[in-house]
C-alpha cells in the first residue's frame, strides 16, 4: 500500500521540481520574502534622521540640547539655517524632515523659571516618518532636565522653590507642515493606486502578448513582412492609448473624490504617468516572455507586487532601509512614482527637486522598451497560431 503513495509523492516533486518557475516561486519564494522584509524592518525605527537648527539664542544650554539631539541613535543634525522659512525647500528636497528651534532668550528664561518651550517644525507628509521622528526629538528635549541642577540654579541666584521648578523637563511646541491633521488618507491613498495602476497593466499586457503570433500577424496584413521594432511600436501605443486615461482618472480620484490636497504641477505628473504606464507595458510584456504562460507571469507579477510595495518608501522610510535595500529600491519604477505623486501632491515640491526621479523614470523606460522588443520577439516566434480573433 506505501508503494502507490511513495511513487504518487515522487510524481509530484518531479512535477515541481523539474520546473525552475515553481521552485523559485514555491520553495525561493518564502526565503525571498523574509530577507526583503527583514532588511526592510529590520532597524525596527527610523533612525538618523536629517534635521536641521534654528538657534536664536547661541547658548550654551541650546549648543548642549543641539550636541544631545545629534547623539540620538534616531536623529542627525544635517546643519543650521537662519529661520524656519529656509526649512521648507529642504524639506522639498529630502534633505530634513524637522527642524528644532531654540527662541531668543532660551537659557536667560530657564535660568529664571520662565519655562520657554522648543519649537519643533516638522514634514507631516509622510505620517511613518514624522511620528518616529517627532517621538525622538521630544524624548531627548523632555528628558534633558536642561543640563542644570538645584545647585547649579542655586549658585545663580535661584530660590530652592524655583530651582525645583525650573530644574524640570522642558516642553515642546510642535507645528505639521503639509498634513496638520495627519491624515492618513492623504499619505496612502495614492501610493495604493499606483501600486494597483502597476499590477494591472503588467498583468493584462502579459496576457496580451501571448495572445499573438508572427502566424496571427501575417494573417491581419497579408503581403507585410515582420519588423518586429513596428509590431512592438504598435502594440505599446495602441496599449498606452487604452490603458493612460484610465489611468489618468484612477490617480485623480484622491484628490477629486476623497479630498486629497494637490499643491503640484499638473505638467510634471502628467509627464510620470505616461513614462510609469510605458515602463508597466515593457515590464508586462518582459515578465510573459521570462515566463512563457500568461498564468505563471500573473502569479509572478502577484508574487512580486508585495515586495515592490514595501520598496517603494510607502509602507517604511526609504532612508531607513539598509544601503543595499535602498540601492535595490532606486531600479524599480514604483519607488520613484510614489515620491513624485507624494512630492507633488502633498509637499508641493517644485520641478527641480522632483529631477532626479524623472530621469530616473526615463532611464528604467529605455530599460523597459529594449526589455519588451525582447519579449515580443521572443513571443511571437514561440506562440501557436490560434490567438487573436479576426
Amino acid at each position: 500500500m506505501r508503494k502507490p503513495w511513495f511513487q504518487f509523492c515522487l510524481r509530484e516533486w518531479k512535477l515541481i521540481l523539474c520546473d525552475y518557475r515553481i521552485v523559485t516561486i514555491l520553495l525561493g519564494g518564502p526565503f525571498f520574502y523574509a530577507l526583503i522584509f527583514g532588511g526592510v524592518y529590520w532597524q525596527g525605527r527610523a533612525k538618523h534622521v536629517p534635521i536641521v537648527i534654528v538657534d536664536q539664542d547661541h547658548s550654551h544650554l541650546s549648543r548642549e540640547i543641539t550636541t544631545a539631539l545629534d547623539a540620538s541613535e534616531n536623529l542627525q543634525v544635517a546643519g543650521w539655517i537662519n529661520s524656519t522659512d529656509d526649512f521648507l525647500p529642504l524639506v522639498r528636497r529630502e534633505d530634513a524632515y524637522a527642524c528644532v528651534v531654540f527662541p531668543p532668550r532660551f537659557e536667560s528664561d530657564v535660568l529664571t523659571g520662565k519655562k520657554p518651550r522648543v519649537g519643533v517644525v516638522f514634514d507631516a507628509s509622510n505620517i511613518l516618518v514624522n511620528g518616529s521622528t517627532l517621538i525622538a526629538i521630544r524624548s531627548v528635549v523632555t528628558t534633558y532636565q536642561v543640563g542644570l541642577s538645584r545647585e547649579r540654579l542655586e549658585a545663580v541666584g535661584m530660590s530652592p522653590s524655583a530651582a525645583r521648578v525650573a530644574a524640570m523637563p522642558l516642553e515642546s511646541a510642535t507645528r505639521q507642515l503639509f498634513n496638520p491633521t495627519s491624515n492618513y488618507g492623504y499619505y496612502i491613498l495614492m501610493g495604493l493606486v499606483c501600486i494597483a495602476l502597476q499590477s494591472v497593466t503588467r498583468i493584462g499586457c502579459g496576457i496580451a502578448i501571448t495572445k499573438d503570433s508572427v502566424v496571427q500577424w501575417s494573417r491581419s496584413f497579408p503581403g507585410r513582412g515582420i519588423d518586429y521594432l513596428q509590431i512592438l511600436v504598435s502594440k505599446v501605443f495602441a496599449t498606452a492609448l487604452l490603458v493612460l486615461p484610465i489611468a489618468a482618472v484612477a490617480l485623480a480620484l484622491p484628490f477629486v473624490l476623497f479630498g486629497a490636497p494637490f499643491r503640484g504641477s499638473f505638467p510634471v505628473l502628467l509627464l510620470a504617468l505616461p513614462l510609469f504606464v510605458l515602463i508597466q507595458i515593457g515590464f508586462g510584456y518582459g515578465y510573459a516572455a521570462l515566463c512563457r504562460s500568461p498564468v505563471i507571469s500573473t502569479q509572478l507579477h502577484l508574487f512580486m507586487s508585495v515586495v515592490l510595495f514595501s520598496l517603494s518608501g510607502f509602507t517604511w522610510p526609504y532612508y531607513a532601509m539598509p544601503a543595499w535595500l535602498r540601492a535595490v529600491a532606486w531600479f524599480t519604477p514604483l519607488f520613484h512614482m510614489n515620491c513624485l505623486v507624494r512630492k507633488l501632491a502633498i509637499v508641493g515640491a517644485p520641478s527641480y527637486a522632483l529631477f532626479p526621479h524623472l530621469l530616473s523614470l526615463v532611464a528604467l523606460c529605455a530599460v523597459a522598451i529594449v526589455w519588451g522588443f525582447w519579449a515580443v520577439r521572443k513571443l511571437m516566434n514561440e506562440n501557436p497560431a490560434a490567438g487573436i480573433p479576426e
